[in-house]
């Protein structure tokens, strides 16, 4: 009698413990339990963490140098961007401001699959020895597809008075040296005249527009 009520008594703790660790198991699965804020979620064998250490990228249109003087004496037609073939202490260079482009020019290649920056100076770095000097006024490759090199080739050929110049360069989000030249036509002294006064017009009208909004 004594032994049916101790297995009597087993018997039920064990019922109530596998009922306990049934229930358990039920709300853990239908319930997700709140995640530590101090430990990262986990899935599988990957971690979701806080990306970081990412490099800052330049605002697009960071100007390093911009050419007035072909504004003012050309009419820009069509205008693209293209890469350039530089050395280090030409990059570094730029980065001190030592480059001008206002008398540069572009001389696309015979066969049309290149064009060369020609007559811009780039000056020399203050820190670097001799040997590793660059030439100021050298030719310098532009980057750009074969397409684009050979259309410009057409057109200044085809069309008299036609000259393609360098308009401004510029930091890239890559922090790479990009230029934007412009296919243009020389402006004659009626032309830029007509510029000149209407230049002049439009100051003169924001003049006397904020003159009568300040009254």
């Amino acid at each position: 009698m004594m032994m049916t009520l101790h297995r009597i008594q087993w018997l039920l703790s064990l019922f109530l413990i596998v009922k306990q660790s049934y229930l358990t198991l039920v709300h853990s699965a239908f319930v997700s339990p709140t995640p530590r804020r101090d430990v990262p979620r986990t899935l599988g064998s990957e971690l979701y963490l806080k990306r970081g250490g990412t490099k800052k990228k330049r605002d697009k249109g960071n100007l390093i140098t911009l050419n007035k003087l072909a504004y003012r004496n050309y009419e820009v037609l069509e205008t693209l961007e293209v890469g350039i073939a530089l050395r280090g202490t030409e990059v570094k260079s730029i980065r001190d401001g030592k480059m001008n482009i206002r008398d540069g020019w572009i001389k696309p290649n015979k066969n049309g699959r290149s064009c060369t920056l020609m007559n811009v100076h780039i000056g020399k770095h203050a820190t670097a020895g001799e040997f590793f000097q660059h030439e100021e006024r050298r030719p310098r490759d532009l980057l750009l597809h074969k397409g684009e090199a050979r259309k410009l080739l057409q057109k200044t050929d085809r069309q008299p008075g036609m000259t393609i110049v360098p308009l401004k360069a510029y930091w890239s989000d890559q922090n790479k040296v990009k230029f934007e030249i412009g296919l243009c036509r020389g402006k004659d002294l009626r032309d830029k005249r007509d510029d000149i006064q209407e230049r002049e017009g439009k100051r003169e009208a924001e003049r006397m527009i904020k003159n009568f909004n300040f009254r």
